[in-house]
């Protein structure tokens, strides 16, 4: 039984999750009539059709604003300047990310004030044999029981 053991404890060792290549996403922004955020992958691929929540600092657990970034990631809105305070924008879609601080004062927004929470999603990828040490790690338990069953 040891010799069987053995080699499917290296196996499955090999089968332990690994990090894959991660990527950031990044918003970009500008203030004309109103706050215009773009949001691309570090590689350039624009989060398209992603989830925006806008929260205001009077009522920060209930979106001030809910919507989609268009396929070139955009999303546009005016906060009200009525409601001075950190108004926090989060942008998501399957995992990925990003979120930013928006403060805005009587005068309006102050662009140079906003702060970004840069979101690195990292995948998990199987190690190379997991297949492998999935099926005999299984053949094993499989062989081991069968072994017992046949003894007793």
């Amino acid at each position: 039984m040891k010799k069987i053991l053995l080699p499917l404890v290296a196996i499955a060792t090999l089968a332990i999750p690994t990090k894959a290549l991660g990527h950031a996403v990044e918003t970009r922004y500008v203030f004309e009539d109103q706050l215009q955020l773009q949001t691309l992958f570090s590689h350039g691929e624009p989060l398209a059709d992603a989830t925006v929540q806008v929260f205001s600092p009077d009522h920060p657990e209930k979106p001030w604003l809910e919507g989609k970034t268009d396929s070139e990631g955009r999303f546009a809105f005016t906060p009200d300047k009525q409601i001075p305070g950190n108004w926090e924008v989060i942008i998501k879609e399957q995992g990925h990310g990003d979120i930013l601080t928006v403060p805005v004062s009587k005068e309006g927004v102050d662009v140079n004030l906003i702060s970004q929470e840069m979101n690195v999603h990292m995948h998990y990828v199987a190690g190379p044999l997991a297949l492998v040490g999935a099926v005999l790690a299984g053949g094993g338990f499989a062989l081991r029981k069968r072994l017992k069953a046949s003894q007793g």
